[in-house]
C-alpha cells in the first residue's frame, strides 16, 4: 500500500507503525510455538520409531524361539504350539499397532512442519509490513519538519518584508530615499 506522506500526520503513522509491530509480534510468538509443536512432533515420530523396532525385535525372537523349539529333537504339545502361536499373533498386533502409530506421528510431524513453514511465510509479511510503516512513518516525519522548516522561512521572510516593505514607503514619502 503506497501512502502519500504529506497526506499523513506523524501520531497517524506511528499508531499504524505499532499495530504492525504488535501483530509481527504475534506472528513470531506463533511460529515460536509452531516450530516447538514440530520439534515435539519429530520426537514423537523417533520414539514411535524405535517402540516399532522393539516390537519387531520382540517379534523376531520370539518366532527364532519358536523356530528352535520345533527344529529340536524333543517334541513339542499341541498346548504349547497353541501358546506359541497366541504369543507370535498378540507380537505380530503389538508390531501392526506400533507401525500405525510411526505413520501417525509421521503425519503428524508432516503436518506441523507445513504449519511452522505457513507461519514462517506469515511472520515475513507481518516483519516486510512492520518495516514499511517504519518508512512510513519516516518518511511522514521527514515530510513533517520539512514542512515545518519551510513554514518557519515563509514566516520569517513574511515578518521581514512586512517590516522593510512597509518602512520603504513611508520612507519614499518623506523623500529620504
Amino acid at each position: 500500500m503506497d501512502v502519500p506522506s504529506d497526506r499523513m500526520s506523524c501520531i497517524h503513522a506511528s499508531r499504524l507503525r505499532h499495530v504492525k509491530e504488535i501483530r509481527e509480534r504475534s506472528a513470531r510468538t506463533e511460529l515460536s510455538n509452531m516450530e516447538a509443536k514440530c520439534r515435539i512432533k519429530a520426537l514423537a515420530a523417533e520414539r514411535a520409531g524405535r517402540e516399532l523396532a522393539i516390537a519387531e525385535e520382540r517379534r523376531a525372537q520370539a518366532e527364532v524361539e519358536v523356530y528352535e523349539q520345533l527344529t529340536s529333537l524333543d517334541t513339542v504339545s499341541v498346548v504349547e504350539l497353541d501358546r506359541r502361536e497366541l504369543i507370535l499373533e498378540r507380537l505380530s498386533t503389538e508390531v501392526t499397532s506400533k507401525r500405525q502409530a510411526l505413520e501417525d506421528a509421521r503425519s503428524a510431524q508432516k503436518q506441523a512442519e507445513t504449519a511452522a513453514s505457513e507461519g514462517r511465510a506469515h511472520w515475513a509479511k507481518c516483519s516486510a509490513a512492520t518495516d514499511k510503516w517504519r518508512q512510513i512513518e519516516t518518511d511522514v516525519r521527514r515530510a513533517v519538519d520539512t514542512h515545518a522548516e519551510v513554514t518557519a522561512e515563509i514566516e520569517a521572510d513574511d515578518e521581514v518584508s512586512l517590516r522593510y516593505g512597509r518602512a520603504l514607503p513611508h520612507k519614499v514619502a518623506d523623500g529620504s530615499i
